[in-house]
């Protein structure tokens, strides 16, 4: 009897759920216009995906508190950061992640040959690190996450890096010192404002002429805030980016001094390149030619998601920008398109989180 009577409770709860999602999707329909009447199919009537919010932004507001920690971490208020789940990003913070040694030589004596054989032919080779957000903001990470600077394997690469002439520059210190002047990091967000692109631009610009005994020059710009909304990556994750303000961010919008006359084109899959327009495409495997840049040298810039906000300030200084996510080279292409191209700078940009991984070595020739 006693089992009927929870089963009977069961079916009672199921039907009553079943029957409050569609009222619960169809009021944030009306109540939130980035939720459209588009959404109005039977999928989206019985989705838990609000349900889901709903439970997620109350963990976040009430009890500063993650449900799904794997993807995101709750810090201070309003710092969102990546989960460990993506790329053991928190162990590597707290210094706990394991590696061997053995590793860490192999990766940095196949990245001193890459190095060694783009210098062979003329080409100028650095690689600089975007920092982790855990990196620049850790004093904003939950107390349970202690960021042992100096112990970690981003820490043991670039020394090890470094001791074998490999020209790394790591952006964190640059970023650190100048955190408290402007917004660097996106709250809701894994990746850099405009703003911290900017002085990772100008770090790795100033390395890049100190290594070589160059004089690139830098294009003038002004910079103002500017602000956005909080539908970040992170929030996404949770799916609340839709309780957050409109202006819930801030971001900074550069005005350059100069006239540039540039045109956007697309790299196919054959690597040749495809047409060349003024409007702007901000996306990878894509070219840009500025006849009126700083520096009329070419560059191969070769990058993962953070280079996508900084290639607007080198296709600003260079005369031809080659842009390729990183992870889309391999060594026959690169050999192919260098001999054809003939770039004068190659620049390898990595987010820290993927230092040490396979992507740059698989570029090797």
């Amino acid at each position: 009897m006693k089992q009927k009577t929870l089963v009977y409770y069961f079916l009672i709860f199921a039907i009553s759920f079943t029957l409050f999602l569609p009222v619960l999707n169809l009021s944030f329909t009306y109540a939130y216009k980035k939720i459209t009447i588009q959404h109005f199919s039977k999928r989206y009537l019985f989705s838990t995906d609000n349900f889901e919010s709903v439970l997620n932004y109350v963990a976040y507001k009430a009890f500063d508190f993650s449900l799904d920690e794997a993807n995101v971490i709750v810090g201070e208020k309003p710092f969102f950061f990546l989960g460990n789940s993506h790329a053991s990003i928190i162990d590597k913070t707290k210094g706990t992640f394991l590696y061997a040694d053995k590793d860490i030589k192999l990766w940095a004596d196949t990245l001193k040959k890459l190095q060694e054989w783009y210098e062979n032919q003329g080409i100028k080779f650095i690689l600089a690190i975007a920092p982790n957000k855990h990196s620049v903001y850790s004093d904003k990470l939950p107390k349970s996450i202690i960021y042992k600077e100096g112990k970690t394997i981003t820490d043991a690469i670039v020394k090890h890096g470094l001791d074998k002439g490999i020209h790394i520059v790591n952006l964190k210190n640059v970023l650190k010192q100048n955190k408290e002047e402007k917004q660097l990091f996106f709250h809701t967000d894994t990746h850099w404002t405009n703003y911290g692109a900017l002085l990772g631009y100008e770090k790795s610009m100033e390395y890049l002429n100190s290594i070589y005994k160059t004089d690139y020059k830098v294009p003038k710009y002004t910079s103002t805030e500017i602000n956005s909304d909080g539908s970040g990556d992170l929030t996404r994750f949770l799916k609340i980016n839709h309780f957050l303000a409109d202006n819930y961010e801030k971001d900074y919008s550069l005005a350059f001094q100069n006239s540039h006359t540039l045109c956007y084109g697309e790299i196919t899959k054959a690597n040749t390149l495809k047409g060349c327009t003024p409007s702007i495409k901000n996306q990878f495997n894509q070219y840009s030619v500025n006849t009126n840049a700083v520096n009329q040298e070419k560059l191969l810039y070769l990058c993962d998601s953070f280079g996508l906000a900084n290639s607007q300030l080198y296709s600003k200084t260079f005369h031809t920008v080659w842009r390729f996510h990183i992870s889309y080279t391999h060594g026959k292409m690169l050999e192919k398109f260098l001999q054809e191209n003939k770039p004068d700078i190659v620049i390898y940009q990595v987010v820290e989180r993927d230092l040490g991984n396979k992507t740059i070595l698989d570029d090797m020739p």
